[in-house]
Formats: C-alpha cells, sequence, structure tokens
C-alpha cells in the first residue's frame, strides 16, 4: 500500500477529461439483466456514487475478472467466461472505447492498479472495523484479510504493464 500511495499520484495519467457520474461499485452483480434479452435492465447499489473520472467505472468492473473465484469477495479469475457469453478485458474496453468514441485508453493499468488499491484500502476499512468488533457482515475478518493480496494485485497490475 504504501508503495502505491508513492506511485499512483506520480504517474496519474495527464488526460483532459470532463468528469461525470461515477456509480463506484459497478460490477456484475450489481446489475439487473433482462432474461430474455442480451441487455441489462438495471444498475442497483448507487451509495458511493459521485462526480469523478469517466474510467473509473470501467476498471472497476475489469478488475471483477482478475479476482479470486473462491475468495470472499468473488470474482472472474479462471472461470471459462467464453462458455458464459462474457468477453474478456481487452474486448471490454475496445467495445467501451469504440461506443463512447474514443482512442484506445492510455495508461490502462494506472486506473486498474488504482481500482484494487482503492478496494483494498475499502477492505482495510472493515478489517478494522472487525477488529473493534463492530463490523457488519459476518465475514468481515475475511474480506479485511484480502486487504494485502489486492494491494498485491494492484502492484502486479504496474510490473506487468513493463
Amino acid at each position: 500500500m504504501e508503495m502505491l500511495i508513492k506511485w499512483l499520484p506520480a504517474h496519474c495519467p495527464a488526460q483532459e477529461v470532463t468528469p461525470s457520474l461515477v456509480h463506484g461499485d459497478f460490477r456484475i452483480d450489481n446489475l439487473i439483466f433482462d432474461p430474455h434479452e442480451c441487455r441489462s435492465k438495471a444498475l442497483l447499489d448507487w451509495e458511493l456514487s459521485t462526480l469523478g473520472h469517466p474510467l473509473a467505472d470501467l476498471a472497476y468492473f475489469c478488475m471483477c475478472l482478475r479476482l479470486p473465484a473462491n475468495g470472499p469477495i468473488m470474482g472472474l479469475q479462471g472461470a471459462n467466461r467464453a462458455e458464459s457469453g462474457l468477453p474478456d478485458e481487452k474486448e471490454i474496453v475496445a467495445t467501451y472505447c469504440e461506443l463512447r468514441g474514443i482512442p484506445a485508453i492510455d495508461g490502462w493499468s494506472f486506473y486498474l492498479a488504482m481500482s484494487f488499491f482503492r478496494l483494498a484500502a475499502i477492505v482495510q476499512g472493515v478489517k478494522k472495523r472487525a477488529m473493534d468488533g463492530n463490523a457488519s457482515h459476518a465475514n468481515a475478518h475475511e474480506v479485511g484479510a484480502m486487504a494485502d493480496t489486492l494491494a498485491s494485485m494492484a502492484v502486479e497490475v504496474l510490473e506487468q504493464q513493463g
């Protein structure tokens, strides 16, 4: 976390973007899908919404593709997404860029690492509340234990970029 606290602000991509509405917890299990068509009908759980960078939700959504499938915060790592009709991360990002009419995203690894860092900070708070005995979830200790894993995943994203 200390490394990320120093690295992220020093490497924030310089882009002129208009802030937009950011959901803050944009993930598959906050979507309600149409049972008959390939589309979503609603997006739930808006309490973290704010104004922010439009790529924040995209990176947070893509983060779930890298999270372990068997942890207290479940993701789709190792799942056969093609069998389920789910695109991979590159396809999701390319489709997003195409639909928005923007070029490929410079600094994609920054946004993804920032999402892992943000979630690591959130679960660190969950861990502290569990230690203090006032956690709101029964599995708060297990969720809190993911802070190190999430921070390591952020660093791994940055190392993979070269």
